[in-house]
């Protein structure tokens, strides 16, 4: 029985570990999701303050004014009354009392105005910093945090709606060349020209991300994976083709991408997602970079843009060319 609980103990503390670290993950991802759920709903929240704060504050505001107006039609009925001398130092306390309400209003309206001219700076401000908070600050574009939100969001407007989209991953080629060459400001100019380029390119209902370092992510609102690839194939030749000015240097750095793309299919996830795109880009750089590459979630195969090009039919063609910017 001893030699048994040798073989079994390990089995036993093997799984007790696994089922630790397993729990450990689950529980330390649970819990990031639930504090960005968290930071999304505190910012909603106040800005609804915010915003019922500055509705009530107006229809104070209109109340005082009726309210004036009123006092004020008040005090000039009381002006033309034409009393007995006995009552003449009546009239003039009350049209005295008449003219202090009216102050005593005027002074809260100002109150009121400040008020709320100080609560729409504030609600500016929270906008300002929820995009600051959400913008990558070299490249311009959204940074990775909101790119996180957005693909979850599309995700979950997939599923609920079974509205396409598909993902680009693009890597700049070379990337470690040019700050080994020209140094790293080099870098980050290449890196803000390229943010700026993709956002003059794509449409305003796309989503233009720095996922990091000098890898990009677009997210495609509906557009089908094999019109993504069309869109991405132009991408690619038009950054090609496109040189970037560096200050400080007399030569302009030309660029090429690697490009991985991906869409939902079926159940997946925003991780399967993100993960089909990651392959795809992997095999664009392994094949000799500036190539585009698309992950195939039928058949589970990452293939070239080739591949998805001479399968388009001209109907579908024409219509990526009327849906896409680039």
């Amino acid at each position: 029985m001893n030699h048994t609980l040798y073989y079994v103990l390990p089995w036993v503390f093997g799984s007790m570990a696994v089922g630790l670290g397993v729990g450990f993950y689950l529980g330390f991802s649970t819990r990031q999701n639930r504090e960005r759920a968290l930071a999304r709903k505190e910012r909603s929240k106040t800005l609804r303050v915010l915003g019922e704060l500055l509705k009530t504050s107006q229809e104070l505001s209109h109340d005082v004014d009726v309210h004036s107006a009123e006092i004020r039609e008040v005090g000039q009925h009381i002006g033309e009354l034409e009393l007995p001398a006995e009552l003449g130092s009546a009239q003039q306390q009350l049209l005295k009392e008449v003219a202090a309400v009216l102050e005593a209003n005027r002074k809260l309206e100002d109150d009121l105005r400040y008020a709320r001219l100080r609560m729409e700076e504030q609600a500016q401000e929270i906008d300002r910093n929820r995009r600051l908070a959400r913008t990558d600050a070299l490249s311009g574009v959204a940074n990775r945090r909101a790119f996180d939100e957005k693909l979850e969001m599309m995700v979950a407007r997939w599923r609920r709606e079974g509205k396409p989209f598909a993902l680009l991953l693009a890597d700049v080629d070379h990337f470690k060349w040019i700050n080994d060459t020209h140094g790293h400001p080099a870098g980050d100019q290449v890196v803000a020209h390229v943010g700026r380029f993709l956002k003059q390119v794509v449409r305003e209902t796309d989503f233009v991300a720095r996922y990091g370092g000098d890898e990009f992510a677009i997210i495609f609102a509906d557009l089908t994976l094999r019109q993504a690839v069309l869109v991405a194939e132009r991408l690619r030749q038009r950054v090609a083709t496109t040189n970037f000015e560096l200050s400080g240097i007399a030569e302009s750095a030309a660029i090429t991408f690697s490009i991985g793309l991906s869409a939902p299919a079926g159940e997946a996830t925003s991780e399967q997602v993100l993960a089909w795109a990651d392959k795809a880009l992997y095999r664009s750089k392994s094949a000799g970079r500036n190539k585009v590459h698309w992950y195939d979630p039928e058949s589970g195969q990452v293939l070239p843009a080739a591949a998805a090009l001479t399968e388009q039919n001209t109907s579908e063609t024409q219509q990526t060319e009327t849906s896409a910017t680039v």
